[in-house]
């Protein structure tokens, strides 16, 4: 028989093997479930799409509307951020957006968009944009809300005629497009300090730091008149503006 000691040193012994075997089966249960068989991604998406990520929200039920590009909408820092179409609908739609749509979409084409639309404004939020040829891009990082790219350099001057309000998404005019095609944009609490009306044929002197691209020419006004004698000077920020939080959609992104 065994004596008290020797059971206890055996109890003690049948307990710690039993311990052990139930974390070992515990740390296999944890490591088969962390395995994932990954399965191929299906695109959901209809037609060809320049877009490698898989469509999840249904644009099909956006209104669509059809019309031939007029011009790009450029912005100052060089980037694309909308389109004009011939009948005076402007398209607007986020910077990344417009590094896809630049390289299918040519002002002469005819487009289909779908998107968010005005009620009482020629204007389309686009989320989707058809070529002439049958390829969709669709906006998929609306939320990344890019910063805009800080250049230098000597400021544009340009005179004209304005052909065209432009608008932003609450209805506020933000800018101007000039017969010549040239985009002038003012910030929206701005607009009381001019000392006169912005409409279709009154001339415009303007001055201030923009981009003149392959896409057009481009600039926050600075100064701004009817006469090149008589011109407001508007608020600038000389401060570059902060860049995107690090981990989120913009942080990485590089304009071309």
């Amino acid at each position: 028989m065994f004596s008290n000691i020797e059971k206890n040193k055996w109890l003690q012994a049948v307990s710690y093997l039993l311990m052990g075997t139930m974390l070992m089966v515990t740390h296999i249960d944890n490591a088969r479930a962390k395995i994932h068989k990954k399965e191929p991604v299906s695109n959901t998406s209809s037609g060809n799409t320049q877009n490698s990520s898989v469509d999840i929200m249904d644009l099909s039920v956006l209104p669509a509307i059809k019309g031939n590009v007029k011009q790009y909408l450029p912005t100052p820092y060089g980037n694309l951020g909308g389109l004009l179409l011939n009948d005076g609908t402007q398209i607007m739609f986020s910077t990344m957006f417009g590094e896809a749509v630049k390289t299918f979409v040519r002002p002469g084409q005819e487009v289909t968009i779908r998107g968010l639309k005005a009620r009482h404004l020629p204007l389309l939020q686009a989320f989707l944009i058809e070529n002439q040829k049958g390829l969709t891009v669709q906006e998929d990082s609306p939320e990344a809300g890019f910063s805009p790219v800080p250049i230098t350099g000597p400021d544009l001057f340009v005179q004209g005629q304005i052909s065209q309000l432009l608008h932003n998404l609450q209805g506020q005019v933000m800018g101007v497009v000039l017969k010549d095609g040239t985009v002038v944009y003012i910030r929206p609490s701005d607009i009381g300090k001019l000392g006169f009306d912005l409409q279709p044929g009154v001339s415009l002197f303007v001055r201030g730091m923009g981009s003149f691209t392959s896409m057009g020419k481009a600039l926050q006004a600075r100064l701004i008149g009817q006469t090149k004698d008589r011109m407001v000077e508007l608020l600038q920020i000389n401060a570059p503006p902060f860049g995107a939080p690090a981990g989120s959609p913009a942080y990485d992104y590089i304009p071309q």
